[in-house]
């Protein structure tokens, strides 16, 4: 139960009001029916630079720790993918750097909205290293379909590995949503599936000549903003030259 953003083609000077009025979410953020407002169980911070991905965290509330944020983005000026998660748990005294979003693994980083239950039982399936004994449902996801595409021998790319994960979990699992942004710095990927609150467990899109941007909301209303499906799957890449014409969806 948290908020998602993704950046493609970041510029500070062209997305600042974007990160500040994402931040404001851990405060006015939509949440659903019967809980208390705010996402302030966690922050994460993931951006490219020079190739490589870095990844910032904290088990704190981003309201109190936006400037640290702001700071690091104003420092770091162009990035080819920002990455922002808000974190509302789930999971009781999770509330750490530990579980804060998002997830990395070598150059690939996961951020996940909704919860997977019973998710103990992909375990067996991962056959890559470091995957803690008192992970949750989102590092198991992401550790599943990374396994999958790492073991396949090159025959699934990381797209197609997280589609086999997604369609196994529907399968055989409850989830109340899978909504997700991922990259492996060469694309940007979303993905928007729920079982319940479609409302809350939204996945926007706003796409100009330079950018596109994704978020669990709205972040400015002068932009237009298109819902995403129900299933659908975003394939952005990651370039300077980066069109509209280039976002694949599935």
């Amino acid at each position: 139960m948290c908020r998602l953003m993704g950046i493609t083609n970041f510029e500070w000077v062209r997305h600042d009001h974007l990160v500040r009025n994402f931040c404001e979410l851990a405060r006015s953020g939509a949440v659903m029916p019967g809980d208390p407002p705010g996402h302030g169980d966690g922050w994460g911070l993931a951006y490219y630079q020079d190739r490589a991905l870095v990844v910032r965290k904290s088990g704190g509330n981003l309201l109190d720790e936006a400037q640290e944020v702001l700071e690091i983005l104003g420092r770091v000026g162009k990035a080819p993918l920002v990455m922002l998660h808000l974190r509302k748990s789930a999971w009781n005294d999770t509330s750490s750097t530990r579980h804060a979003h998002p997830f990395q693994y070598d150059n690939t980083c996961f951020a996940h909205n909704g919860v997977v239950y019973g998710y103990q039982g992909l375990l067996p399936d991962i056959a890559i290293p470091g995957l803690g004994t008192d992970a949750l449902d989102t590092e198991v996801f992401f550790y599943h379909f990374l396994s999958a595409q790492l073991t396949s021998g090159g025959a699934l790319g990381l797209g197609e590995a997280f589609l086999e994960t997604v369609a196994l979990i529907r399968k055989e699992y409850r989830f109340s949503a899978l909504n997700c942004l991922f990259s492996d710095g060469a694309k940007l990927y979303a993905y928007r599936d729920f079982t319940k609150e479609p409302e809350y467990y939204s996945v926007y899109k706003s796409c100009t000549h330079t950018s596109c941007i994704v978020s669990s909301q709205p972040l400015d209303e002068a932009m237009t903003w298109e819902l995403m499906d129900k299933g659908e799957f975003l394939e952005i890449p990651l370039s300077p030259k980066w069109t509209r014409k280039k976002c694949l969806t599935h």
